[in-house]
């Protein structure tokens, strides 16, 4: 359409941008009702940035994600009071108020823990925590006795063991699930023991074989229970990855929080491709230590403790390595309902924590523990990201996080809580 000059009056093509008389046309009347009949039609173009990528997302369909911020406000010095009285009365009492040390643990640092601002807490009392302290003092004695004394029946104690294993497993997950709350609505954990037995013990792949193993041992065949005991280790050793996506997928798809299930995405290959790099650090720093060492042996130089120190650091650098991407793995692939996760773990930054926190604490002769966990707290809570996709409410009222006094009546026989 052609445009009229308002100096000289004369029709310019739509294309033009100046009369002939040299007088320009403000068309910005014109572009506003274009752009205005463009949005009405739904042909509106995003902005785009110099390479040709829109710098402002399309909406999606569903809500917009909001970021949950997680902050952790514990200080060294407080929790150092804390965890020095725990220390004092643990040891007057032998052992007997470390049920009360973990209570009084726990709920500074879940109190001291928010999400969006709600901090967490911790509703655990001390006596179920003593009486799975004992259960499991108990059993280590008894192993003792067994391992010691009475040898013979040391593989009846070590199969009682691995049958018991998946109970306790259940037991203490249920018991942290229960009694750890958000926005006064607690946790919820439905694991079976023989859901726990597939996923601990591959499907009853390694009871058979170190059932084997004894039963070769016991029958004087030592050759037998070697081989017996070798496959055993070559296939938890080859599986371990995928053992571990199991379990990290047991423990997220059988929690829940206000009624909706963790889902969790991760693969078998994902865990593999992670361990597999950790045994390439560990041989790269290890083989030449190993070299290293045989060197010196033969320079009759068996004490140097360079070969330790590089053994070490191989260690430590392939376990904040290990440390920083499975967890940044397991962060990412775990949804909680509308709620989405993502950790933003370093290797070299754990090393540093590592490194400096072992430091701290072998100069102070342990008093700078406290520092320490403080410390790793703050760095792990700084690395988290948590985005909500949609609103909180959606955990409301579900019969599963309400613990009735009727219910934990009745399970209080076997309301023990056996972790450290």
């Amino acid at each position: 359409m052609a445009w009229e000059c308002p100096k000289c009056g004369s029709l310019n093509p739509e294309e033009t941008v100046a009369c002939s008389c040299g007088a320009g046309h403000d068309r910005a009347a014109d572009i506003d009702a274009a752009s205005q009949q463009a949005a009405s039609t739904g042909n509106v173009r995003e902005p785009v940035s110099e390479d040709g990528v829109p710098t402002v997302e399309s909406k999606a369909d569903g809500p917009a994600s909001q970021a949950m911020p997680l902050e952790f406000s514990g200080a060294a010095r407080e929790y150092f009071r804390i965890w020095i009285v725990n220390k004092c009365l643990t040891l007057v009492t032998f052992g007997i108020f470390s049920a009360w040390a973990k209570v009084r643990r726990k709920r500074y640092l879940y109190s001291h823990t928010t999400l969006g601002g709600t901090p967490f807490q911790y509703l655990g009392q001390p006596v179920p925590i003593l009486k799975g302290r004992l259960v499991a003092a108990a059993g280590f004695l008894l192993y003792y006795m067994s391992s010691h004394f009475f040898t013979s029946l040391l593989p009846y104690v070590i199969a009682a063991g691995a049958i018991a294993a998946p109970w306790v497993m259940v037991r203490s997950a249920a018991f942290n699930a229960r009694y750890s709350a958000f926005r006064n609505m607690t946790f919820h954990f439905d694991g079976g023991y023989f859901d726990a037995f597939k996923v601990l013990y591959f499907w009853g792949t390694v009871p058979v074989f170190m059932a084997a193993a004894f039963a070769a041992a016991r029958y004087g065949d030592p050759k037998r229970a070697g081989v017996a005991i070798g496959v055993t280790v070559l296939i938890f050793a080859v599986l371990f990855p995928w053992w571990m996506k199991r379990l990290k997928k047991f423990f997220v798809e059988r929690s829940s929080y206000g009624g909706r299930k963790g889902v969790f995405s991760a693969t078998g290959g994902n865990f593999y491709e992670i361990y597999f790099t950790s045994v390439l650090i560990v041989l790269a720093i290890g083989i030449p230590s190993v070299v290293l060492v045989t060197l010196l042996a033969r320079k009759n130089l068996t004490f140097s403790p360079v070969p330790m120190i590089l053994i070490y650091a191989g260690y430590v650098l392939a376990y904040a390595f290990l440390q920083s991407r499975s967890g940044n793995l397991v962060w990412k692939r775990t949804a909680l309902g509308p709620i989405r996760f993502q950790s933003a773990l370093r290797c070299r930054d754990l090393l540093k924590l590592y490194v400096t926190n072992a430091l701290g604490v072998i100069a102070s002769l342990g008093l700078l523990i406290p520092w320490a966990v403080i410390r790793t707290m703050k760095y792990r809570a700084d690395t988290m990201n948590v985005s909500l996709a949609g609103e909180l409410t959606e955990f409301e009222g579900s019969d599963l996080t309400k613990v009735g006094a009727a219910g934990a009546e009745t399970m209080d026989i076997f309301d023990m809580d056996f972790s450290l």
